[in-house]
Formats: C-alpha cells, structure tokens, sequence
C-alpha cells in the first residue's frame, strides 16, 4: 500500500490536481480526481468534499491526501487548468455538487 506521500506525489504527477478557471471573472475552483469521484477542495477554506474530511479532518484537524495534494500542486505549479466560461460556474458546480452527493452516500 503506498503511503500518504506517495499518493499525494502520484496525483500531482498524473495531472489528477486540476484547477477549473472561469474567464473572464478569474473564479477559480480545485478538484482532485480520485478513484471514485472527483472531490471538490477549497484551499483556502481547507475544505474538501470527500469522507477522510469529514470523518478525520474535522476531528483531527489533519488535511486529507487531497487538500494536500492541492497544496503541492500549487506549491509546484503542476496543477492542470482547465478553462471555462463564466456561463458555465453554475453547471460546473452543480455537477459538482450531484456528485459529491453521490459519493457521500456511498
């Protein structure tokens, strides 16, 4: 079983840490594309859609693999960007949303 590290190395090396970037507002929003679903972080929150955040984040206070892979990502500048319209942030997130539900009830 790989450890945390490696993980995190390996999503970052396979392009699995995507920033979705809405032009012309520069709104940006992160995702990390796992195994099972893509989850949705919030750097800046320290927020993340999957369950080992709310399962041990919020209790333990210690990031998932997620949120820190997001901030190896951005520490490196290996984030893949995608480009959408600003037409398009409420279809993003809503699809977003439907599958983190999803995965939630899983």
């Amino acid at each position: 079983m790989a450890t945390e590290s490696e993980r995190i190395e390996g999503a970052v090396a396979s392009g699995s840490v995507k920033v979705l970037l809405f032009q012309p507002s520069c709104k940006k929003l992160w995702v990390v594309i796992g195994k099972d679903s893509e989850y949705w972080t919030d750097p800046d929150l320290g927020f993340c859609s999957c369950k080992d955040y709310y399962f041990n984040t919020l209790s333990k206070g210690d990031p998932c693999y997620h949120l820190k892979s997001v901030a190896r990502a951005m520490e490196e500048g290996r984030a893949e960007a995608v480009e959408f319209s600003d037409d398009e942030y409420a279809q993003v997130l809503q699809a977003i949303a439907d599958d983190s539900e999803g995965t939630l009830l899983r």
